[in-house]
């Protein structure tokens, strides 16, 4: 797990970077499921979406 992470003086969590680095690859899964269909078929597309974008940034967390 990361430290914190400076920015032109600013102590930005790590969790914060975690989260910007997760978005590039949530938008990519979005497209897929979006493209494959699996976002009509669901009961709640949003709670879907927000649950796999909070997968994706506990994966970067557990194994980055």
């Amino acid at each position: 797990m990361l430290s914190e992470f400076a920015v032109a003086g600013i102590y930005l969590p790590p969790f914060f970077v975690y989260a910007c680095a997760a978005l590039p690859l949530y938008l990519g899964v979005r497209l897929a499921l979006a493209r494959s269909g699996v976002l009509r078929r669901v009961w709640h597309p949003g709670l879907f979406e927000f649950a796999i974008s909070l997968c994706l940034v506990s994966v970067l967390i557990l194994y980055v």
